[in-house]
């Protein structure tokens, strides 16, 4: 299922799209689960040092597919949607699902190791706080619009957008502001997404030999600078369209593909 596709067809990210389909459909089933007693999810599934000093090695992955309410839940798949989806099209869906559980293997690993007197841990932000970091790393100069509270939008680049969680995560951590976050496991996947961009900036990265100007032409979305946005040509586009077809081609490149079309009946 899980293929090394790269930026191509109409779905470039699937893992992205189950995953999130995933957290949504156990989350609605935790909530079915929570009157019944007999049904123990959070002592079995949850993430916890004595869960794993008994052998629960599950728990590392199991939880990150716990949530603890509706805000939890949203917060992360939000997260997950905007920057998971951009960044499976360029590394690949097996890069990104390995980054995704091992980044979230790791949070879980750190807050355990760190600060395992918090409990248990459940919660899929240390594998986001994993894919931000390794996306952030990769393209540190790319500009992108942050939504403060999900309602301002604030552009940056994505290297301060990087700074940004991994020091609202220190912040908190240490003033104890959020006692019941796991700002330890943020940090772990910050730490894990940062490696992994590290490793794979020479392939992926901007200047890699994956052509990154190629994948940002095709997936960049409009109101970024035209710096950042150089416009494919119409050999570019009808080589795309013979290459793989025209309902291939983005809103951007059709319109390209029209004009020429236009200049030529005029002549």
């Amino acid at each position: 299922m899980f293929g090394n596709r790269r930026a191509g067809g109409p779905f470039g990210d699937p893992a992205t799209r189950i995953i999130i389909a995933a957290n949504v459909a156990i989350f609605v089933l935790q909530k079915l689960a929570g009157p019944i007693r007999w049904l123990p999810v959070m002592e079995v599934f949850a993430l916890s040092p004595d869960g794993l000093a008994h052998g629960a090695v599950w728990q590392l992955v199991t939880y990150q597919f716990l949530h603890g309410n509706e805000l939890h839940i949203l917060m992360n798949m939000l997260g997950l949607w905007f920057v998971g989806r951009e960044l499976e099209r360029v590394i690949g869906t097996r890069r990104f699902v390995a980054l995704y559980l091992v980044g979230g293997v790791v949070a879980g690993l750190a807050q355990m190791v760190i600060a395992p007197a918090g409990g248990s841990l459940i919660g899929a932000s240390g594998s986001v706080f994993a894919v931000l970091l390794a996306f952030t790393t990769l393209f540190p100069d790319l500009v992108v619009t942050a939504l403060v509270f999900f309602v301002i939008p604030v552009r940056m680049r994505a290297r301060t957008l990087g700074i940004v969680a991994v020091a609202a995560s220190v912040v908190f951590g240490i003033s104890g502001v959020e006692p019941g976050v796991g700002h330890v496991a943020h940090l772990g996947g910050c730490l894990a997404g940062w490696i992994f961009g590290v490793i794979q900036r020479e392939r992926f990265g901007e200047g890699g030999s994956f052509r990154w100007g190629r994948w940002r032409r095709r997936f960049w979305r409009p109101g970024a600078p035209s710096s950042l946005r150089p416009m494919p040509t119409v050999d570019e586009v009808l080589a795309k369209v013979f290459r793989d077809g025209i309902q291939s081609l983005s809103r951007e490149e059709r319109r390209i593909l029209e004009e020429s079309r236009g200049a030529r009946g005029r002549r």
